[in-house]
């Protein structure tokens, strides 16, 4: 056993040595995590709007009302400013993606059936601004109906004129706004784009990292290491053994490195069940090293190997859809003949927050691939293992 771990360590040190590999492994996948995720992102998040209201009329118990009301909070995310021209520097500054500003005499205009309007700044990003004026929009309508009405009813079927100029209710019924990738239905499914991606490609490179086991024993076979073993008094199966369990730490360390950053840089919701995700990494890496043992032990060349590995690995995450959501509806049952298929549909469903038996289910089906590949890939050992095998 001290003969694995020594192996295993130095396995290890080898991988901290090759920066390259490392990058590939784990920079790779966050850069395409970040780039699919924000390309197809279709979720609509606050605008920052820079408001300072210079009203001190009757209107102003409405306006603060309408500002501070929660039902805008989907919408707007506010910054107060000092003045009319701090709001605009805000917006110039690019501090704030909207900015309105409210002038002194809006509501003795307004209520004295003159044309009051609010003045407003457009931002740099077109949806921001849709959003702020929708929402602005909907107050400023749904104001002028009420006055409107209190004018053609009287004072009396409107309940006082001063109530309807005191406390305006605040109506944003007519704006939709969410995620589109939160519909079953949807391209994404129940998660959204970043989350879809950020599983995806979890998967891809782990299946990459468990070629490591594979790539490091044909390395050492090529270069006549595994032969010199057989000389050691160690157990030649411990040494091994070593390799593809370093492999698998550097798996181990690949996932934990992508989901942190992934949680804190780019704000995936993982589900919190990071138990069964361990799981999910665990199996894919044992099915990805398994299988790159196999394709070895008839390849016999580390080239060969890499080559149909790889080709391999694209194919499944096409299928499954890592690489074009949606595709699986094209397909058919193609993408469930895939690995990547049901480590995918098991992290989604934990993200979903799906109920605990769909997990399961799921992780079963990936852990029995798992398991034939590892029983057929150490019956195929031999054949990598041995000078000639």
């Amino acid at each position: 056993m001290r003969a694995c771990w020594i192996t295993v360590y130095y396995e290890l040190l080898k991988y901290s040595r090759m920066r390259s590999v490392l990058i590939i492994l784990i920079g790779l996948p966050l850069l395409l995590i970040l780039l699919l995720g924000s390309a197809f992102d279709r979720e609509i998040k606050p605008a920052k709007v820079a408001l300072f209201v210079d009203d001190q009329g009757e209107m102003r118990s409405g306006i603060d009302t309408f500002w501070s009301d929660e039902s805008i909070a989907p919408y707007i995310k506010q910054l107060p400013a000092a003045s009319e021209k701090e709001v605009q520097d805000l917006v110039t500054e690019g501090i704030a993606d909207y900015g309105v500003y409210i002038p002194s005499g809006f509501s003795k205009r307004l209520l004295a059936g003159e044309e009051a309007t609010w003045k407003t700044f457009s931002g740099r990003y077109g949806e921001k601004n849709m959003a702020a004026d929708a929402v602005i929009n909907s107050y400023m309508t749904n104001l002028n109906l009420q006055l409107a009405a209190m004018a053609t009813l009287g004072p009396d079927q409107m309940a006082g004129r001063s109530q309807a100029s005191g406390s305006v209710e605040t109506k944003t019924s007519g704006i939709v706004i969410g995620n589109l990738g939160t519909e079953e239905n949807q391209l994404f499914g129940p998660t959204n784009s970043m989350q879809y991606y950020s599983a995806a490609y979890l998967i891809m490179f782990l299946l990459f990292g468990g070629m490591s086991a594979a790539i490091a024993l044909l390395d050492q076979k090529e270069s006549g290491t595994l032969q010199r073993l057989y000389g050691l008094p160690s157990s030649f199966g411990a040494n091994v053994f070593g390799i593809i369990v370093g492999a698998a730490m550097l798996a181990a360390l690949q996932a934990l490195v992508i989901i942190s950053f992934t949680t804190f840089g780019y704000g995936v919701d993982w589900g919190g069940h990071f138990f069964w995700i361990a799981w999910i990494c665990l199996l894919t890496t044992a099915a990805g090293s398994a299988l790159a043992i196999i394709i070895a032990s008839f390849a016999k060349t580390r080239k060969t190997m890499q080559t149909l590995f790889m080709i391999l690995v694209f194919v499944m995450t096409f299928l499954s859809g890592g690489m074009m959501a949606g595709i699986e509806n094209m397909i058919g049952n193609a993408s469930k003949w895939t690995i990547n298929h049901w480590a995918n549909v098991s992290l989604r469903a934990i993200m979903s927050g799906s109920d605990t038996g769909s997990v399961w289910h799921e992780i079963g089906i990936l852990a029995m691939i798992a398991l034939i590949l590892s029983l057929f890939a150490v019956l195929r050992l031999s054949k990598v293992v041995k000078q000639y095998g």
